[in-house]
């Protein structure tokens, strides 16, 4: 049964901010009324106005009206709760972002092509599904918490880029999962890598994922041809380190020869079931607030003043 609540609803106190301005529009329109009444020359005041002097403009007062509401309600975090199928599980993706990953035997990159990759995945995903995303080379960097918003999670994965420390911090980027992951009942970590790790070994990295009850998927990204790196190197994906990883932390491994496979290695790791969604309408209403105040700033200078 679908449901609206409010995770701040003592903030919905700011809707007597409607009544507040619907008075004041009123009291300034008799005001200029009571003031154009002295000025003997109504065609010259409608001339320099651009409007006639008496109107109410309705349009720009809806208008403004409903950017105030929305914003009072992403301000008080306004969600929406229903039941369909939900993921049974929470994500953390994490992308290589190391230089090997600039090899070229995906077009354009291997990096370019898990992105597009990741950002399927997050498409695929039922709704209210929680995602985080981290990027690691030399270090690591989380660049979404854990979040339901596809949007804003399909944003983060555009920003990532190669990373500026040398290196493949695999181990620290688990590490990250965990924090971001926290106490969700069941963690899976969606790891999009050519295998090319130098930093942790996959003993260390699969004791701790253990420890933590993170379940590992691997999806192995490059060909065993290999792609030529900005250094002019040969660079080989390897498969099974990555293999390992999954194996011996109850996760799936996938070989992914081109982009267009990922697709279907994806469909095995969604197993909806029946569940309450909380879908956080927050993001969403100020985007919306941010276009209607774009257009009601246009429709001023230029249409609000014939539009009656």
């Amino acid at each position: 049964m679908a449901g609206i609540y409010f995770v701040y609803p003592g903030l919905l106190f700011l809707l007597f901010l409607v009544p507040f301005f619907i008075l004041v529009y009123f009291f300034s329109f008799f005001y200029n009324k009571k003031k154009a009444v002295l000025f003997p020359n109504f065609e010259i005041m409608e001339r320099v106005s651009g409007m006639g002097v008496f109107s109410k403009n309705f349009s720009a007062l809806y208008l403004n009206l409903i950017i105030i509401c929305l914003l009072v309600f992403s301000a008080a975090g306004m969600t929406v709760s229903y039941t369909s199928k939900i993921s049974s599980q929470s994500y953390a993706i994490l992308l290589d972002s190391s230089s090997s990953m600039k090899a070229t035997d995906f077009l354009p990159n291997r990096l370019d092509a898990a992105k597009k990759s990741a950002k399927d995945f997050v498409d695929s995903l039922p709704a209210g599904t929680e995602v985080g995303v981290l990027s690691f080379a030399g270090n690591v960097n989380i660049i979404q918490e854990m979040e339901t918003s596809k949007v804003k999670l399909k944003m983060a994965i555009d920003s990532v880029d190669f990373g500026n420390i040398e290196g493949t911090n695999l181990y620290g980027a688990i590490i990250s999962a965990q924090t971001i992951l926290k106490d969700a009942k069941d963690k899976s970590v969606i790891l999009i890598s050519d295998g090319q790790v130098n930093l942790g070994e996959a003993e260390q990295i699969v004791n701790y994922a253990n420890k933590k009850n993170i379940v590992i998927n691997t999806f192995a990204v490059g060909t065993q041809e290999g792609g030529i790196t900005e250094f002019n190197t040969l660079s080989k994906v390897d498969e099974e380190f990555l293999q390992a990883l999954s194996f011996n932390t109850g996760g799936l491994s996938f070989s992914v020869k081109n982009s267009t496979e990922f697709d279907k290695s994806f469909r095995q790791l969604t197993l909806p079931v029946e569940g309450e969604v909380n879908l956080n309408l927050s993001f969403y209403l100020l985007l919306a607030s941010i276009i209607l105040f774009s257009l009601n700033w246009v429709l001023y200078n230029f249409r609000f003043r014939i539009i009656p």
